[in-house]
Order: structure tokens, then C-alpha cells, then sequence
């Protein structure tokens, strides 16, 4: 199958060629890291520029390159990482022939690693001085426009992986997604309750007033359906005597579609034997508190 390539991508691509032949390879190797940039900022933000050349602090870190500026004999790259971006100073006399060429050649949204000491600019923005580069991951594709992102908004849900890169509000939902979780589990432990999976695929629908979506089990030679409500499976725990139960898990219901409602998503339910409704709004409304 023909692809109709750019002429950015068409340029990456003969970039990538260019790496085979010296000898790297453009998807790169194992690599590890000694530090995130949230780690130093909070750990060197009020240390002056003074104090930092005195201490000679060496750090090896990696990211995407976000932005990238070529002054001749040095320059300057924002790296995006886990937690955030932080700048890299690169001198032609401070890198080997070899590795500043692989900064000159480099294209945003390539993936690098940088071994180097922290140090603050005469601007005073906390940065890295590279003493070598080391080329990771070679992007064929260019990021979206790093001024206006992706612009469509279906563009934006259907490629959730780009959005994290260029939108930080997205990659802070993301990273806050986990921390929520954590909290409700560790209020349901906290208050005697059992976490459980129940079946995804169910023989009888249940729970829910929906429309299911339906496959076909090969060997049983029968229709089940994704689960609409997990409802029924904890009714039946509590009937079997454990008590108390909570499941976070994902829902599938064959209907509408939008930027606010998708087809499968998350849900926390709880059962609690021998409570009544005021126990459950109060176990709810505690709950509310703790993760907040």
C-alpha cells in the first residue's frame, strides 16, 4: 500500500536513513535515567546560579524535544518528560563531533536522553548543560502546531496519546485519573470494605436499562454481552456473606457518543450490609471528603 507522505515526514525519513548509517539505531536502546525535571526544580529552584556551579550537580535525563533553537556554535532545546518540560544548553565545544551533529539534525518531537550538569542561565531559568547526547527515538510525524495544538476537538479524542503531548491540562487529567483511584480505594479499605472484579462478559443482561454490546463465545457456542451495570454480580457477593464490597470498574453501553459520554466507562459502586440509606449517603458523602 502507496503512502502519501509530507515533506516533513519524507525528510524524517531520509534523517532516519542518515542515523542507520552512522551506526545508531533510530528506535533506540535501553536507557536510564537519574532524574524527572519535576525532581529538579523542586529539589534546585532557589539555588542560585553560583551555588549550582559550586555543587557541579550531573543528572542524566530524557524526553521529547518541544522546542529547538540552532545559534551556530550552541543551542538551546525544551525536553519533555514525564512531569513536565525542562531547557537544555548545548555547546559545539562542549559535545563531541558526533553528538552535536545529532542535535543539528534533530527534528521536534524526536525522542533524546541528555547526560549533563543542572545549572541556572544568565536569564536564571534552571537548565541543563550537556555534556552528551544520546539520540533515542526518531519521530516521522511533525507535532501539531505548538502554538494552536490540536485544533479539532474530535481530532483531540480520537488521538488521546497527541493531545497528552501537546496539552498540558490533558496530561494533568491524566496523571490525576490514577491519584483519584488510589483515594477511593484507599477510603473503601479503609472502612472494612472488600475490592472485587466481577465478569466483564455476562450471559444475562442486568442492573441497567440499556443497550448492550454482544459477542459470541466460541466454545460455549452462546451470545454474551459486555456488562451495562456491575449491580447484580455485588448484589450476589453480599448475599454470599462478604459483607461489604466495592468494584471500580469499566462499563460498556452500545449508545450515544460525544465529548461527554463514551461508550465504555469507569464506575465505583459499593454495597454495604446492614445499612440502610442515610448509611450510604453518609458513607458516600465521607467518601466525597476523603478524596477531595
Amino acid at each position: 500500500m502507496t503512502q502519501n507522505l509530507t515533506e516533513q515526514e519524507l525528510v524524517r525519513r531520509q534523517k532516519l536513513e542518515s542515523l542507520k548509517e552512522k551506526g545508531i539505531d533510530p528506535f533506540g536502546e535501553a536507557f536510564k535515567t537519574t532524574h524527572h525535571s519535576k525532581e529538579i526544580f523542586d529539589t534546585y529552584k532557589d539555588k542560585t546560579k553560583e551555588e549550582l556551579a559550586e555543587l557541579n550537580i550531573k543528572c542524566i535525563i530524557a524526553g521529547r524535544i518541544m522546542t529547538k533553537r540552532d545559534m551556530g556554535k550552541a543551542g538551546f532545546m525544551h525536553l519533555l518528560d514525564r512531569d513536565g518540560q525542562i531547557q537544555v544548553y548545548l555547546r559545539k565545544d562542549g559535545l563531541s563531533e558526533l553528538d552535536f551533529g545529532l542535535f543539528l539534525d534533530a527534528d521536534l518531537g524526536d525522542i533524546v536522553g541528555i547526560t549533563g550538569t543542572i545549572f541556572r542561565t544568565n536569564h536564571g531559568e534552571l537548565s541543563v548543560k550537556a555534556e552528551h547526547y544520546h539520540h533515542l527515538t526518531k519521530a516521522l510525524r511533525p507535532l501539531p502546531d505548538k502554538f494552536h495544538g490540536l485544533a479539532d476537538v474530535e481530532e483531540r479524542y480520537r488521538r488521546r496519546y497527541v493531545d497528552l503531548i501537546v496539552n498540558e491540562e490533558a496530561r494533568k487529567v491524566a496523571f490525576t485519573r490514577p491519584r483519584i483511584i488510589r483515594a477511593l480505594q484507599h477510603y473503601f479499605d479503609g472502612i472494612g470494605l472488600i475490592e472485587v472484579e466481577t465478569p466483564v462478559l455476562q450471559p444475562i443482561l442486568g442492573g441497567a436499562a440499556a443497550r448492550p454490546f454482544t459477542t459470541h463465545h466460541n466454545t460455549l457456542d452462546m451470545d454474551f454481552y459486555l456488562r451495562i451495570a456491575t449491580e447484580l454480580p455485588l448484589k450476589r457477593l453480599i448475599v454470599g456473606g462478604m459483607e461489604g464490597v466495592y468494584e471500580i470498574g469499566r462499563l460498556f453501553r452500545n449508545e450515544g457518543i460525544s465529548n461527554r459520554h463514551n461508550p465504555e466507562f469507569t464506575t465505583v459502586e459499593a454495597y454495604i450490609a446492614y445499612s440502610d440509606m442515610p448509611g450510604m449517603m453518609s458513607t458516600v458523602e465521607n467518601c466525597i471528603e476523603s478524596v477531595a
